[in-house]
């Protein structure tokens, strides 16, 4: 797993949060940072730099520990705040949806670490939804005396865009005490508007007390890490506890950053341990139209009941997954890196209150909902885990396909009922071929015949204006520029991307068109398979591999060179597809054999950090544009996939590994990873958050052909005998 510790600068954290709730993230230093559960997707909550890694000021924990006559306290984070102590060193490892941290304090004479998650279960849609994050402190006492000790909780009231109003309530019930962070006026305006609350499990073994309000700027207009005024953790240091004080009165002027704290009390006999379980959850409504957690709880009080209640169900199921992953017989970067590519399940989902859901492409930067030819990678491990949400996606896209067949590339940005046709206003020709493609792969994965008969007709719809796309009559798409994922990529005529995408969904309308008894159809493809077929080798083939593309017999290229005989990475995508869905060989075994070699010769060697998108035949990096020369990090694993299936399965792990370790290792930013980064540098430089990464998924379907265990696994998630 992803391990740092707090000397690094690590430009992210595991998010922790639920599908379609948003998330904070845990990082290095201790610090929680980048909120976005206040539906601001687009622009995490932080008080963090480019260069440095500070934090959400006002959300603290900290630790006070009396030792004989001895007494300190400091924060548990190694970022200075004000002139508060602050730990030494802190030990971090990422395991999505878990992070463990080590505190380390040579003047501590305690071991402290802390568990956090939140829950992620496959196939349990409430229980991965859920809006909190879980915080288990785990204190022991390795000396031979007794010691005195107390965990500091501290949180900021963040709800709205103003502090006027804002106030914080203690509820001390009979199992919990929490404190809620709350809003005494709502604006329908301020999406920010909500709930939170954090939440301490009673128990025998300590005390909580707690100082439900104070002011933690210290100056009027100014909040900033040197002028936060901890007033709890003062009160707190002196004997760890804090006094019970709750007025519950709202703030009524500016220059008013309103906190409140707990304090957990208790005393370790030598060589003993406490466990201190925290709940913090939240609730805000007021996006799209509504969270889907919303259906479910009312607040965030309730959502910590719920937790609370079930927390060892929760953490056991969460856990069982992450361990299932665990015991496969894989590399360990590769076990790395399928669990934590999954943090975009809680970085970058949209799920409503109506049942809508999708992926956010990039949510930072391009907050496009669901779009379609980036969910053709992303959303295999998608259909696994929570086929539901699938089909429930895909379905946005079928309703929103034109009158003319055309399957639209997003469903809006930052909203999911307005979709448009592209990013770069021509009609992408990879489209309609990757939603036949996956319409037949969600029936095959769930045996769900009344979705596939929903969707047949948009399948066929989407077939036809295929065809109408061949204007030289080879049984192929005709591109007409950058109008494919690629979309900064120019390319003319018949383009092996776009090409054996379209045979594999001819191969996958042929197999449909079977199932629905439509003969007249399934002719009609069968024929186009044909005929592509035949032209792809004959036009595309070019000694070792298929080239860019040919639009040798054309008058239409807007200047751009009659043929290009770049080798490109994803001139096989279909293949790929074709391979993951049972579909054979969408040309010849032998020729798709050679090509996957010389991809790994030429563009696996350009770069040290991965496989190029684009090289020339004599070896040279292809610097046409930014597309061309540079590494797609989902476009490399959805290759590395087809790899394996063509037996090249010790090429891959290496190439896998110098990928992995350039995300985890040189830039340091494991879970907010980009689709775009330099093969000359392995910086990034494109995207955020990126959905498409998780296609690294369709690694475990290519080595399931040559291994039982993990065929095992995937099949307990398939409703399929064999894949």
């Amino acid at each position: 797993m992803p391990k740092y510790n707090s000397s690094q600068f690590v430009k992210s954290g595991v998010p922790l949060g639920g599908i379609g709730a948003g998330k904070l993230e845990i990082m290095p230093s201790g610090v929680l940072d980048n909120f976005t559960f206040l539906n601001n997707y687009q622009k995490p909550f932080t008080n963090s730099t480019e260069n440095e890694t500070i934090g959400v000021l006002g959300y603290h924990f900290g630790i006070y520990c009396r030792d004989n006559k001895k007494k300190i306290s400091k924060l548990l984070q190694t970022i200075k705040i004000s002139n508060y102590l602050t730990i030494e060193n802190i030990k971090y490892k990422g395991e999505f949806p878990f992070v463990y941290l080590d505190y380390e304090d040579s003047n501590i004479p305690l071991k402290i670490s802390l568990e956090a998650y939140s829950p992620f279960i496959p196939k349990e849609e409430k229980n991965s939804c859920l809006p909190v994050t879980i915080f288990q402190f785990k204190i022991s006492n390795p000396c031979s005396r007794y010691i005195e000790a107390a965990l500091f909780i501290n949180i900021r009231n963040i709800i709205a865009e103003w502090c006027v109003g804002r106030f914080n309530q203690i509820i001390d019930e009979s199992e919990i005490v929490s404190l809620n962070t709350l809003l005494k006026r709502h604006s329908p305006l301020d999406q920010t508007q909500g709930n939170m609350s954090i939440a301490v499990l009673k128990s025998n073994k300590y005390t909580v007390s707690y100082l439900g309000e104070y002011n933690l700027a210290s100056k009027p207009f100014v909040f900033n890490r040197d002028d936060i005024q901890l007033e709890a953790f003062e009160l707190f240091s002196k004997d760890g506890e804090l006094p019970n004080i709750n007025s519950e009165i709202p703030v009524n002027s500016e220059s008013v950053e309103l906190g409140g704290a707990f304090s957990v009390k208790f005393k370790l006999k030598p060589k003993s341990r406490i466990k201190i379980p925290i709940i913090l959850a939240w609730n805000f409504p007021l996006c799209f139209d509504g969270h889907i957690y919303s259906n479910y709880f009312k607040n965030s009080r309730e959502t910590v009941h719920y937790v609370f209640s079930n927390k060892g169900e929760l953490y056991e199921k969460t856990n069982r997954f992450v361990n299932e992953v665990k015991k496969l017989d894989i590399p360990e970067w590769l076990t790395d890196a399928l669990l934590n590519n999954l943090y975009t399940f809680f970085s970058s989902t949209v799920w409503t209150r109506r049942m809508k859901f999708a992926f956010l492409e990039s949510p930072q930067v391009c907050p496009l909902a669901g779009t379609l030819d980036v969910r053709f990678y992303s959303s295999i491990v998608l259909t696994l885990l929570f086929p539901q949400l699938e089909l429930r996606e895909l379905l946005e896209f079928a309703e929103a396909q034109r009158a003319d067949g055309y399957i639209m590339h997003d469903l809006g940005r930052m909203r999911l009922d307005l979709p448009s046709i592209s990013t770069n206003r021509l009609y992408w020709k990879d489209l309609n071929s990757k939603f036949i493609l996956m319409s037949y792969r969600d029936y095959l994965w769930t045996k769900d015949l009344n979705f596939l008969k929903k969707f047949y007709p948009f399948i066929k719809k989407s077939f036809y204006w295929l065809i109408e796309t061949d204007k030289n009559k080879d049984g192929l798409p005709d591109n007409e520029g950058a109008d494919h994922t690629f979309d900064l990529w120019s390319c003319y005529g018949t383009s092996s991307y776009t090409s054996s995408i379209f045979l594999a969904a001819m191969l996958a309308l042929i197999k449909v068109s079977q199932i629905m008894e439509d003969k007249d159809t399934e002719k009609v493809a069968a024929e186009y398979f044909k005929k592509g077929k035949k032209n792809f080798e004959k036009k595309l083939w070019h000694k070792t591999y298929f080239i860019e593309y040919n639009n040798k017999n054309s008058r239409n290229s807007k200047g751009f060179p009659k043929i290009s005989l770049s080798c490109t990475v994803g001139q096989l995508a279909g293949q790929w597809y074709a391979h993951l869905l049972d579909l054979g060989y969408i040309v010849s075994k032998e020729k798709v054999a050679k090509a996957v070699k010389t991809i790994l010769e030429l563009n696996g060697k350009d770069s040290p950090y991965g496989i190029t998108n684009s090289v020339h035949p004599n070896g040279e990096r292809d610097n046409n544009n930014l597309h061309s020369a540079s590494i797609w990090i989902g476009i490399n694993y959805s290759f590395l996939s087809l790899a394996i299936y063509e037996g090249f399965r010790k090429e891959v792990e290496e190439i896998g590994e110098r990928i992995w370790s350039n995300i985890c290792e040189k830039e340091k930013n494991a879970w907010n990873q980009p689709d775009i980064y330099s093969s000359s540098q392995g910086e990034y430089i494109f995207g955020d958050h990126y959905m498409r990464n998780l296609c690294i998924w369709s690694i475990l379907f290519a080595l399931s052909k040559k291994d039982k265990k993990i065929k095992g696994f995937l099949d307990k998630f398939l409703q399929v005998e064999s894949h």
